[in-house]
């Protein structure tokens, strides 16, 4: 087993020389690690301009050849996998320029469904107005009852 000795510093501290470091005593160029929470950091999200545009240029790079696809993906920082899944949903037709957004409905998708809104809205407005109308007869008729109803109560009260 090795001696180990203890040396006294300039600054005062104390320090080893060889062998094992003695309980307490600090190692070289260790710092404390600071009790603050690091940020956590934030998941990127790309638009879909954004993958299609990678795409393209990754399919060019394919074309031309030679290694330079690993220093654009290093460039933009993004992984292979991401690339290849991206073709993926392309292939699939699931990642077109049509779409709102990363889980949204098409434009033809949103366009059908404004129009059956559209056409619901329509049917509701027409039952809405016979509903009116058949109110205001209604109003009408017990109105006209009414009067007929008073006039024969007054004709039995005089005879």
């Amino acid at each position: 087993m090795k001696d180990i000795q203890v040396m006294r510093m300039v600054d005062g501290t104390t320090g080893t020389e060889g062998g094992r470091r003695p309980t307490g005593v600090p190692v070289e160029g260790s710092e404390i690690p600071s009790p603050e929470v690091e940020r956590r950091r934030i998941r990127r999200r790309h638009t879909i301009s954004y993958k299609i545009r990678v795409l393209e240029t990754v399919s060019e790079l394919r074309s031309e050849g030679g290694g330079s696809i690993g220093a654009y993906l290093r460039k933009e920082g993004l992984y292979y996998s991401n690339v290849r899944r991206w073709e993926q949903l392309q292939k699939e037709g699931r990642l077109t320029s049509e779409q709102s957004g990363p889980r949204g409905k098409s434009r033809k998708e949103l366009q059908s469904e404004i129009q059956q809104l559209r056409r619901k809205l329509e049917r509701t407005e027409k039952k809405l107005k016979k509903t009116e109308m058949i109110v205001e007869l209604q109003k009408k008729l017990s109105s006209i009852l009414a009067m007929d109803q008073e006039t024969s109560d007054g004709r039995n009260a005089e005879q």
